[in-house]
């Protein structure tokens, strides 16, 4: 019987986090990166944790944008992080609206357990970084796996 050896994945948040928090953030020229968070995703990637972004993305069942214009502004973020020597191995997000009570809008797990299952994630091994406690906090906390809280709100 052979064991596949399983990944161990840095979950990481986008608005607030990644990028500059704009509201519905949609055109990838309301793209701005911080600094601190690409080294922290850097040194991740270095010590072989997979870079996994998971996102609440209601803006798509608000009208305000579509999955193809979110896939746009995906693309670019990836294209940047990548210049900046962080691959991202994918990105989940949820597109529903928090009065729709589904199972993937963080705080919910539903992201982060089919990133598990889809790319062999050890949850034990694995991370949650983010910019809110009462969102990411919550969905490391529910998962039981450790988290960081970034602050960018200075």
């Amino acid at each position: 019987m052979s064991y596949e050896k399983k990944n161990k994945a840095l979950f990481i948040d986008r608005d607030g986090t990644i990028n500059h928090d704009c509201p519905y953030c949609r055109d990838p020229s309301q793209i701005t990166l911080y600094e601190d968070t690409i080294n922290l995703m850097r040194e991740y990637k270095r010590k072989g944790y997979l870079v996994v972004i998971v996102t609440n993305q209601s803006g798509i069942n608000r009208g305000y944008f579509s999955v193809e214009e979110l896939e746009k502004f995906h693309d670019e973020l990836k294209d940047r992080l990548l210049k900046h020597g962080v691959p991202i191995d994918a990105i989940y997000y949820c597109p529903h609206r928090p009065e729709e009570k589904c199972s993937c809008r963080k705080p919910e797990p539903g992201l982060i357990l089919n990133a598990a299952a889809d790319l062999n994630i050890d949850l034990a091994e694995s991370v949650v970084v983010g910019d809110r406690d009462d969102i990411d906090g919550e969905l490391a906390r529910r998962l039981n796996i450790p988290y960081t809280i970034v602050d960018h709100r200075s």
